[in-house]
């Protein structure tokens, strides 16, 4: 096994690295990645099924729309900061207790909404239901870094996106129809119920997985109530000593004594490769939402669409999503092992942290056919301006927002790929980096869209959007060409600190 990080280890040294990178079997690492997007996927649905209910909760609190708009601001405020704490935490407390912490915060925000008569209890229910749910997408990303390989981590990383994807299209279409024919607060009792069912799934079937404290799993650390009890029944069998390998590696909560580095995503945001990847994630990401936001105001005005039929027209971009989320996942599994395969070379420098060599191009690697999807997204947004200003057919809109979906979610997933693949061992706190500046572009551009659209029209303002994101490929020409050097330079510094 390579001992320096500069070096990478040939094929003809692959005879000695057999034992596989997680003790989980593979239907069992999918049971965990499963479970883990469906986590994902509340914070993006809380998020999106409120936006129907806006006008619903002005008049129950009598209150403008200035206000009900604060409530949502606040809500993405929260939605980038709060993973920057609970991630730092997730990296060294363990997943599973910031898991069920934070799930447990969220269940009682949604319990409190769904019964809240005052606008101030709204607004700080509505804060706090964030702080409790935007945590577990960085906390999930940390989970699939920890069960996967470089060689694999894609196809995990695309199922687990499919969660996050697919709310912010559902979310509409479910909190229309409630808002509409039940009561805005059943939307909160909804959630409520969702999350009560993941809360129940994490606690008895997710294991720990952070690898310093289980290591490829078959370590003992924060258990699940089931291996609590065959630890004790193990214990007590053999009378103090463990007979069971797989609960042999006995881990103290030492670890709780740990204060974590909760300025660690914040200092990521300094590393000149570090931050032009999550800007050009950030920017596409930011476009994304401009097209999921304007959506409802466009669809009414000129196709003359109730509430319900808008959230179901979101249904197309939704398929796209999860179309562009699990087959770029496999693509860029099997263009990692192709490449591996050409160069001979072996990127897992170790079998513990899966760290990779600073000699191995993962720049190139992971961004080779991002041109695909970027030029799609970017052709296709301008395209997408026009053909709303000149009243296409509406199939032919949706039809846009279907492959604008498919290669969104597929520039995503390769970037949160490889920001893992550059901080392994770290995936909660570089992924809570990775949400901070896509909710801060994010938010901005959720209130731009609308403003801008009136001021100078659809197709000016998504040309606009697309010339953007068009000049912005110049960092992934920039990444590409400097990003190993960025990055030999970091573990340079770091291992002479």
């Amino acid at each position: 096994m390579c001992s320096d990080a500069g070096s990478i280890q040939t094929k003809e040294g692959l005879d000695e690295i057999q034992k596989p990178y997680s003790a989980f079997s593979p239907g069992r690492i999918l049971l965990i990645v499963f479970i883990s997007s469906a986590a994902g996927m509340l914070s993006p649905l809380s998020a999106n099924i409120y936006f129907p209910a806006l006008n619903d909760i002005k008049t129950d609190f009598g209150i403008k729309s200035e206000l009900v708009n604060l409530t949502v601001t606040l809500y993405m405020v929260c939605q980038g900061i709060s993973p920057a704490f609970w991630g730092s935490l997730a990296d060294v407390w363990g997943r599973r207790p910031v898991y069920i912490m934070t799930l447990v915060i969220y269940l009682g925000a949604c319990a409190g909404l769904a019964e809240s008569k005052t606008y101030w209890l709204l607004l700080v229910l509505r804060m706090l239901q964030a702080f409790g749910s935007s945590s577990v997408v960085a906390i999930g990303a940390g989970v699939i870094s920890d069960i996967s390989d470089s060689a694999r981590r894609g196809t995990y990383f695309g199922i687990y996106s499919t969660g996050q994807f697919m709310a912010p299209v559902i979310g509409p279409v479910i909190g229309g129809i409630v808002s509409e024919t039940i009561s805005w607060r059943f939307n909160f009792w909804i959630l409520f119920i969702i999350g009560a069912i993941v809360f129940s799934l994490i606690l008895f079937l997710i294991p720990e997985t952070l690898r310093a404290l289980v290591g490829d799993g078959s370590g003992y650390a924060n258990p699940t109530p089931i291996q609590w009890l065959n630890h004790h029944r193990h214990k007590k069998a053999a009378q103090g000593k463990y007979e069971d390998q797989s609960i042999s590696n006995i881990k103290s909560t030492s670890q709780f004594r740990t204060i974590p580095n909760f300025t660690l995503p914040f200092h990521y945001l300094l590393e000149v490769d570090v931050f032009l990847a999550l800007l050009y994630n950030a920017l596409h990401y930011s476009v994304l939402y401009c097209f999921l936001t304007s959506t409802p105001s466009i669809f009414k005005e000129y196709y003359g669409l109730s509430e319900i039929q808008v959230g179901l027209c979101f249904l197309c971009q939704g398929i796209g999503s999860l179309i562009g989320s699990l087959s770029n996942g496999k693509l860029l599994d099997r263009d990692f092992r192709y490449l591996c395969q050409k160069l001979g070379l072996l990127a897992e420098k170790d079998p513990v942290t899966g760290s990779i060599s600073t000699a191995f191009p993962i720049y190139y690697v992971r961004l080779r056919m991002l041109w695909i999807y970027a030029g799609l997204t970017q052709t296709v947004t301008i395209i997408y301006g026009w053909c709303i200003h000149i009243n296409a057919p509406l199939g032919a809109i949706l039809f846009l927002q279907f492959i604008v979906g498919i290669s969104v979610t597929s520039i995503m997933t390769t970037f949160q790929t490889l920001l893992v693949d550059l901080f392994p061992g770290k995936g909660a706190s570089i992924t809570a980096s990775n949400n901070l500046v896509r909710c801060i572009l994010g938010a901005i551009a959720t209130v731009a869209i609308d403003p801008g659209i009136q001021g100078i029209g659809t197709g000016w303002m998504f040309t606009i959007l697309g010339l953007i994101l068009v000049v912005s490929n110049t960092i992934v020409i920039i990444l590409i060409r400097y990003g190993s050097r960025w990055r030999k330079l970091r573990f340079k510094k770091t291992t002479t600190l």
